[in-house]
C-alpha cells in the first residue's frame, strides 16, 4: 500500500502539471528545484521536469526524491 506522503505528492504533481504552474519541489534528503512538471507520472517511478536554472532541458524527477511540492514564490529584493 502506498504511504500518505507519496499519495499527496502525486495529487499535488498532477495539479501543477494540469494547471501548468511553476512549483517549488523540496527533495529528499536535502535540496530543492523550482520549475515545471512536464508530464504525468511515468512508468510508476518519475515525472519529467524542467528546472528554471536550465530552461529547455528535461530531466527525470523520481517520486522517491520528492518530499513536498508547493507554489513557487519569487524572491523580491
Amino acid at each position: 500500500m502506498e504511504d500518505d506522503n507519496k499519495k499527496a505528492v502525486k495529487q499535488k504533481a498532477m495539479f501543477y502539471w494540469q494547471e501548468k504552474l511553476k512549483c517549488h519541489i523540496k527533495k529528499v534528503p536535502i535540496g530543492f528545484v523550482n520549475g515545471y512538471i512536464l508530464s504525468e507520472f511515468e512508468n510508476g517511478t518519475f515525472y519529467w521536469f524542467e528546472d528554471l536554472r536550465t530552461p529547455g532541458k528535461k530531466e527525470r524527477l523520481f517520486i522517491d526524491e520528492i518530499f513536498d511540492i508547493k507554489d513557487y514564490e519569487e524572491v523580491i529584493e
